[in-house]
């Protein structure tokens, strides 16, 4: 495993370059209670280098331990990214840090409200409280109530106009 992804430009073969690896996770900078990095970004190049242009086209994947915002309980997450295009400019240069890139697109992918679901997990609170699961995609117009029969719009409905 790397502390960075530094590809050399110099003698780079015309065909282009498979890679394929592990970076530390530790370029996240992300611990705390609430999401910390929990193993090394692995990634899957085919690198293609054109004039000024270097182009990365495959696939990026890391762990995060999250916890879910309804019940507190922590959590093992996949980041993935299996289809990721990149392109970087090479001008003048003799290496490349993809490094901080990786990182930019793997943190736009995660959950901005972490719950037990997006890592395939029942969350405690839906078995609970038994109103937070609601159709994925209901047909428009259409009001589905949750497990418990009550729509989680009959609170707002009984407010004084």
């Amino acid at each position: 495993m790397h502390a960075r992804l530094i590809i050399q430009l110099e003698d780079f073969p015309e065909e282009g370059r498979y890679l394929q690896g592990e970076v530390d996770g530790a370029v996240f900078g992300i611990d705390n209670d609430e999401i910390r990095s929990a193993g090394p970004i692995r990634y899957e190049f085919d690198t293609q280098l054109y004039e000024n242009e270097l182009v990365l086209r495959g696939s990026l994947a890391t762990e995060f331990d999250m916890r879910c915002n309804r019940c507190l309980a922590h959590f093992a997450y996949t980041a993935e990214i299996p289809d990721l295009t990149l392109s970087f400019d090479v001008k003048g240069k003799a290496c490349l840090d993809v490094t901080e890139a990786l990182r930019e697109e793997l943190v736009l992918v995660l959950p901005s409200y972490p719950k037990c679901e997006h890592a395939g997990l029942d969350c405690e609170e839906n078995d609970i409280i038994r109103d937070f699961r609601l159709a994925k995609d209901p047909e428009p117009g259409v009001e589905l109530p949750t497990p418990s029969g009550n729509s989680v719009w009959d609170a707002l409905d009984k407010l004084p106009k």
